[in-house]
């Protein structure tokens, strides 16, 4: 209906009389008034005081209109509909929480983050790599979009601000592709707990078919199948797939459904499947036969579980896979041997996807003879397996004699060592070498215990070995020799003052490195490694190194064979480096160091990756990763 604006005279009349529905966008009519009794005087609507104005004595006033002559305005209502949540976008790391800001891949192609997302290398077993790809999965941010390509050009005139055009809208068909895609690697890094937060903030969990497998995988890797199974049900009836078809058969056979599970895996297998371990689990599981496996080379979250509750022994072959879900789930299997048990936690352990403490545990829970034990270090020297690393672990725990401890520390670090394990190794001796006394008596052993301190990440305990060598060294030649040594490694953890440190510690620390004597034979090519190595990760993290240190490496060979990154992926983070683009750097920044890590890379691709994170702002990052390499190369 239409609404009459009427006088206030005849309103209260009006509305006794008829009902009326209002129409607030009607055309508003002010009708002419009638002649009735004498207007009531109402009192005036309150008005915000506007300043006073200077006007002329005889000028007219001007008189504010009666109240039924005032023109109403129309209400304009302006609905919104509410934007649907972004699923890319939702993450559980802000800001303060270490994530890399709402605006992380601002300027970043979508396209690029697709080609290069899915490359990550979530197997490797740098723990600061680790972390930073972490962050970067996890971080909540507006999703990259489209780019056009004059996003990227440079005004030559203002290099400092860097104009980013507004991004395109992604299709419909590809939101959701990069959550679903971040939890698959978190998945792969065996990071269940991250894969958890992340399904529980993700708006379409419930109807994405990406996100539900994911969801069940981690229940089931987990052990947690009174989650799992009705989560199952729930999908059957939607979904026609091998995966959720096995998954529903087993549960049937959890649920004490026998002769539905083994229907089911009849039907199935008439399908053309040719698991062979799920249906010779599932005929174990129902009471049909018993069943061993002699293989499994690509386990899933689904043969995993089926096999805790089959109770069947893992085969040896399960520890070819190098994927830190499956090495974290076959070390925390108590159907599995000892021996693999340990091998695979030390892997999964310097992954960062088991807790050292795990480690700990399975080292100590295997017993030895007195007999082994007395000879410890001769056996692991000789055996070089997981059996005699869990030996000597044994061995350190029992021995009291601080002299003697540190012999057997130095065996372990030097075994660790060339084996590739030192940094693992050196956290899980964390709390047997910080209960060791840094005493003058045990010099010699303090460079290899501050190297080991420093790698499990505790710098203050290191300091204690470091003031060690510091005044020894003062009356005692050998000792100032060990402190030259460690000299540039103080420096690079942070440990050395600006007031402390100088170039010529590195003639020192050359020196010293290459100093023959009876009881230390040079490797002058180790030692060009090692400074080489040094030379790129002092520059990388802001300190210059003299022209006549690099001169003295000039004396080796020319050119040695190493690999290298693909030329555009090289320009690909010079470029991100150039525009501050966080979130890329780290992305492309982690593919230049591969699933070797720093530990293996070549200097000069370290140094690059390095000096690209401190320029982003991300200095703490780039020393972890420099230090990594450090340890490892025994600087």
């Amino acid at each position: 209906m239409k609404l009459r604006y009427i006088s206030c005279l005849g309103l209260a009349g009006l509305i006794a009389a008829v009902g009326l529905s209002f129409n607030v966008q009607a055309q508003v009519q002010t009708p002419q008034p009638k002649s009735l009794a004498p207007a009531k005087v109402l009192a005036p609507t309150a008005v915000p005081r506007q300043p006073a104005v200077a006007l002329p004595v005889n000028a007219p006033q001007a008189l504010s209109p009666p109240p039924s002559a005032r023109a109403l305005v129309p209400l304009q209502i302006n609905v919104e509909e509410l934007q649907k949540i972004d699923s890319d976008s939702v993450g559980t790391l802000n800001q303060e929480q270490g994530g890399f800001g709402i605006n992380m891949w601002e300027g970043t192609s979508r396209s690029l983050v697709e080609k290069l997302l899915p490359k990550l290398p979530v197997s490797s077993s740098s723990r600061a790599m680790r972390a930073l790809m972490r962050r970067l999965l996890l971080s909540a941010a507006k999703a990259p979009g489209k780019i056009s390509p004059l996003d990227n050009q440079l005004a030559s005139t203002q290099p400092v601000v860097i104009p980013v055009a507004p991004q395109s809208a992604v299709k419909p068909e590809a939101v959701g592709k990069l959550l679903a895609l971040r939890i698959e690697l978190l998945s792969a890094m065996g990071d269940v707990a991250a894969v958890d937060s992340l399904l529980k903030v993700s708006p379409n969990r419930d109807s994405d078919p990406a996100l539900l497998r994911n969801e069940t995988d981690v229940l089931f890797i987990s052990n947690d199948n009174a989650r799992a199974c009705p989560l199952v049900a729930g999908q059957i009836r939607n979904i026609d797939t091998p995966y959720w078809q096995k998954a529903f058969i087993y549960c049937q056979a959890l649920a004490g459904e026998h002769d539905k599970a083994n229907l089911g895996a009849d039907m199935l297998r008439e399908t053309g499947e040719k698991d062979e371990v799920f249906f010779g689990l599932i005929n174990a599981l129902t009471g049909v036969e018993k069943f061993e496996i002699t293989s499994l080379a690509k386990p899933t979250p689904l043969h995993f579980s089926m096999i805790r509750a089959a109770k069947v022994q893992l085969p040896k072959d399960v520890t070819s896979s190098n994927n830190p879900a499956v090495l974290k789930t076959i070390a925390t299997s108590p159907n599995a041997d000892p021996a693999l048990r340990i091998n695979t936690a030390e892997r999964a352990e310097a992954m960062g996807a088991l807790n050292t403490d795990v480690l700990r545990q399975l080292y100590a829970g295997v017993t030895f003879t007195k007999e082994t034990l007395d000879n410890a270090l001769s056996q692991a020297s000789a055996e070089r397996t997981a059996l005699s690393r869990a030996l000597l672990y044994r061995k350190a725990l029992v021995e009291s004699i601080p002299t003697a401890k540190a012999e057997i520390l130095a065996q372990v670090f030097k075994l660790a060592r060339e084996g590739g394990l030192f940094q693992s190794t050196a956290r899980v001796y964390h709390r047997i070498l910080k209960d060791l006394p840094a005493t003058q008596d045990l010099v010699w052993f303090a460079p290899e215990a501050a190297r080991a301190l420093l790698a499990a990440g505790d710098g203050a305990s290191a300091e204690i070995w470091f003031n060690v060598l510091r005044t020894t060294g003062i009356v005692d030649e050998k000792a100032a020799a060990l402190r030259d040594q460690l000299a540039p490694l103080a420096r690079l953890t942070g440990h050395m003052s600006d007031d402390d440190w100088s170039t010529t510690k590195l003639d020192s620390w050359w020196k010293a490195e290459t100093m023959t004597s009876e009881e230390k034979p040079v490797d002058i090519e180790a030692a060009h490694k090692r400074a080489t190595l040094l030379y790129n990760l002092m520059e990388a993290l802001g300190d210059p190194v003299p022209a006549r240190r690099w001169e003295a490496l000039l004396d080796g060979p020319p050119q040695s064979a190493t690999v290298m990154p693909q030329s555009a992926l090289w320009r690909t983070l010079n470029k991100a480096v150039e525009d501050v683009k966080r979130a890329e750097t780290v992305l492309v920044a982690m593919l230049a160091l591969g699933q070797a890590g720093p530990t293996q890379v070549n200097a000069t691709v370290l140094r690059k990756v390095v000096t690209s994170l401190r320029m982003v702002g991300l200095a703490d990052e780039a020393r972890a990763i420099a230090l990594e390499a450090a340890v490892a190369a025994g600087l």
